[in-house]
């Protein structure tokens, strides 16, 4: 709708000449008086009118484009590539429906590359053997015959045998590579049956993740129900979770995980993530399993499990960086060490360092027990986790940091170079 303008022009001298009239829209064309008009002398011929065809052409031509960008508009929605996601729609925020085509699409295209996963342990005493659980894994790379799968540690924790069954049914004995148990990673490889057609499945990219925006997990549940999907949201991005990977009581990591609504059951660890495009972007590994919670489940950030994966493969373990010190957090040292080692009774944060290895990072730095760390390099020590987070997350083998740390209340500052964890 044309919004009303109004303009104020100043009065103008005229030529006595014949006046052509402004073709502008809502602007009204100042004429010279009656008797300030005069014809010259020597013209006796009436001129006829003049037709100004320009606001007809130009409306003509407007029309018409009008038209073509409305058919081209039409045809383009129905093809199938316009009904197709992308996560640069999603950022700009433009209006996007997801259809059930697109569901059914991206899931027909991952559903081959998740396999079904058989923990299988044996008694020492006998040769006995039973199944000890069951999970899920994704097929991320094919070389040749062989398919090289992903999954959780704790879906394969202590087994003395790993059974892969297909999305077809084939059942095939896989090689366990490699495990880590902090970030809940494991990685195996396994022959391909001589008739089966599997592909690696699509890496997406979890860093660019919306809350809103719709993936589907497919895995395992119970260990029955094997290519089973279910459908939800990114609930939220970004998230750190806790974790106790020995079972000591004692949180050992913070996961940096994505939370989602989408049902992860016992059997779904293991198993795939995918967006719309059905590209993984997570890696299914646990949930919140509590009678008042509902909906809560987290999964492995694609972007963060693909270093982790590169070097189980390759290395059958992940190389950490490590300083060479026993700790205890301070919230948890008794009143009389507190005492002996002259740390306030009002601080709770920071790690107190009760042991140090010999020719370790940290003797070289000068650190010696009773030491209260309180931060390597950008991050503040709080908790044994954040400890873990600044040599495991943020630092490499052989990177030097600041350590601060207090010694009997003084603040004070050293350099550690970071070795390989033994």
């Amino acid at each position: 709708m044309n919004e009303e303008r109004h303009h104020e022009y100043e009065p103008q001298d005229v030529e006595p000449l014949e006046h052509e009239a402004d073709t502008m829209n809502d602007v009204k064309p100042t004429y010279p008086s009656r008797s300030e008009w005069r014809p010259k002398q020597e013209e006796h011929v009436r001129h006829k009118p003049r037709v100004n065809l320009k606001p007809l052409l130009l409306g003509g031509v407007g029309g018409f484009l009008g038209a073509a960008l409305f058919f081209l508009a039409m045809m383009l929605w129905d093809s199938p590539t316009s009904r197709f996601v992308t996560n640069e729609l999603i950022r700009t925020e433009q209006a996007v429906t997801v259809t059930e085509s697109d569901i059914t699409s991206a899931v027909t295209g991952a559903k081959t590359s998740v396999v079904s996963i058989t923990n299988i342990q044996r008694a020492f005493t006998s040769d006995s053997q039973w199944e000890a659980g069951a999970g899920s894994g994704v097929i991320y790379k094919v070389d040749g015959d062989t398919a090289y799968i992903v999954t959780n540690f704790h879906v394969i924790e202590e087994a003395d045998e790993i059974n892969v069954a297909f999305s077809d049914g084939q059942v095939a004995s896989a090689t366990i590579l490699g495990e880590d148990p902090l970030n809940d990673l494991a990685v195996a490889s396994v022959k391909l049956p001589a008739n089966i057609d599997v592909a690696p499945i699509a890496l997406g990219d979890s860093t660019v993740l919306q809350a809103g925006e719709t993936v589907m997990a497919i895995g395992n549940p119970l260990g029955v129900f094997s290519n089973s999907v279910t459908r939800g949201i990114v609930s939220g991005v970004e998230r750190t979770v806790p974790v106790d990977t020995n079972s000591d009581g004692l949180m050992d990591y913070n996961a940096e995980v994505i939370q989602t609504d989408a049902a992860i059951n016992p059997g779904n660890s293991g198993g795939a993530l995918i967006n719309i495009r059905g590209e993984l972007v997570g890696i299914n590994s646990m949930k919140i399993a509590e009678a008042s919670v509902e909906g809560v489940g987290f999964s492995i950030p694609v972007n963060v499990a693909l270093p982790v994966i590169d070097m189980l493969e390759r290395d059958g373990e992940v190389t950490r960086a490590q300083l060479g010190v026993t700790i205890q957090e301070v919230i948890a040292v008794p009143g009389n060490v507190r005492e002996e080692y002259g740390i306030s009774f009002d601080n709770e944060d920071g790690v107190f360092v009760e042991a140090i290895t010999p020719g370790s990072p940290a003797e070289e730095a000068g650190l010696r027990v009773g030491d209260v760390i309180v931060k390597i390099g950008d991050r503040d020590i709080k908790r044994y986790v954040d400890l873990r987070d600044a040599l495991y997350r943020d630092a490499t083998v052989g990177d030097k940091v600041t350590i601060e740390y207090t010694r009997r209340g003084k603040g004070s500052k050293t350099v550690a170079t970071l070795t390989e964890a033994t």
